[in-house]
């Protein structure tokens, strides 16, 4: 079939060299100059089944519904931020309903995902930054007790973790701060970490060898569904497909218009800072998660990079300057001396989106011959081979390997 993506992010990618892996003759449209130019850019790189890296899930809601809605989030909502949002964080803070099933399912999604990665990469021959393994730190014994329940249905969902003293911890990571507070640790030895930008551009390698278009600089508009989908674009003509798949991150609240539930959507900023690794021995060797700030730390290669804080609204130079500088506190608290601060530094803010209900949307949308693959939030590089080929499969009419019920768009039909 002759199949349009829309999105050139790390999600758009994956479903395109799915696609073409199927046999389909596939056209990637992207609005910037190149792939993973937006939230796929320099995010914190987490390969993670256990959903432990920063904004992946909401919290376990609380037992009442007034500690649900004074709960904290990992989200925050700065001066000027919009009802429509505050409506949106607070569904998604607090929403209990199905919690269990809808964590399982993203959790079975990341492992999926990860297996596929692995086949796929050792399919083609992709060599990328990576590396494995991911701790989270706890400062406190409160700390440490209050992610108990989540480790508890990590371990019944089959995800292995092992809990370690501070001893233990620094073993691991020998280059974290002797000042720093630590009161235990949790390691999860099958998370990786990875060059998620660097892996995308390997594939469009790949998807250009096979005869894949890429059309970039070219802005989608709309889509007219009928006896094919017309791709409506900007300053050109439209152009025809039999099936198309919208991956278009930030764009697609725009191009679905009212096929979505209003408030269903949000757009998400976060933060992170890369630099280049002054002494090897003062870095970290894979991820290190910091449960108290939430923000991350992992070796990109030569790089070491500090992600994490997200926000909801619009990005300002002032909010852009306090996440960076929160992260470079970070960084230097937790692995002083790592990092070379006098060339190469890199500063990136990006938005993702997230759905109301912390799952991303996978499967048909209203249109026929419209499907969705977006909306994974800060899982989009850990769920994006898993994804991909759930989208494939289900254009192909086949039933995908993992259960993908919870994530059917028609949840947040209009």
């Amino acid at each position: 079939m002759k199949i349009a993506v829309i999105g050139a992010g790390i999600v758009g990618m994956c479903t395109a060299y799915e696609l073409a892996l199927d046999g389909h003759a596939v056209s990637i449209f992207e609005r910037n100059a190149s792939v993973a130019e937006e939230a796929s850019f320099a995010c914190g790189g987490h390969l993670s089944t256990s959903l432990a890296h920063p904004q992946s899930f909401p919290a376990r809601p609380k037992e009442s519904g007034l500690r649900r809605l004074l709960a904290a989030s990992s989200i925050s909502a700065p001066l000027g931020t919009s009802l429509r949002d505050l409506r949106w964080l607070l569904a998604w803070k607090s929403d209990s309903r199905d919690f269990e099933q809808r964590f399982a399912s993203a959790q079975a999604l990341a492992s999926y995902s990860l297996q596929r990665l692995h086949a796929l990469a050792a399919q083609a021959h992709l060599v990328y930054e990576q590396s494995q393994g991911q701790l989270l730190l706890f400062a406190s014994e409160a700390q440490q007790a209050a992610y108990q329940p989540q480790q508890k249905a990590l371990s019944a969902l089959g995800v292995l973790s092992r809990a370690l003293t501070p001893e233990q911890a620094r073993v691991l990571e020998p280059a974290l701060s002797a000042d720093l507070p630590l009161h235990g640790a949790l390691v999860f030895p099958h998370d990786e970490i990875g060059n998620c930008r660097q892996f995308a551009h390997l594939l469009k390698d790949k998807l250009l060898s096979s005869g894949a278009q890429f059309h970039f600089g070219t802005t989608v508009t709309g889509l007219a569904a009928g006896a094919r989908v017309a791709l409506e674009l900007q300053g050109m003509p439209s152009l025809d497909f039999e099936q198309v798949v919208v991956c278009a991150g930030t764009g697609a609240t725009a191009l679905l218009g009212k096929q979505l539930r209003r408030g269903a959507l949000a757009k998400v900023w976060s933060s992170s800072v890369s630099a280049p690794i002054r002494e090897p021995l003062n870095a970290p060797h894979s991820a290190v998660m910091d449960y108290q700030s939430q923000l991350a730390i992992g070796r990109m290669g030569t790089r070491v990079r500090a992600s994490g804080g997200a926000a909801l609204g619009q990005a300002s130079p002032k909010g852009i300057e306090q996440a960076s500088q929160r992260l470079f506190q970070i960084l230097q608290s937790h692995f002083p001396g790592a990092a070379d601060y006098s060339r190469g530094v890199q500063i990136w803010q990006g938005s993702s989106i997230f759905s109301a209900d912390a799952l991303p949307l996978v499967g048909p949308a209203d249109a026929s011959g419209v499907w969705l693959n977006l909306a994974h939030g800060h899982n989009g590089w850990s769920l994006a081979c898993g994804a991909a080929r759930v989208i494939a499969d289900q254009i192909a009419g086949r039933a995908p390997e993992v259960d993908s019920t919870l994530l059917q768009p028609g949840r947040f039909k209009s």
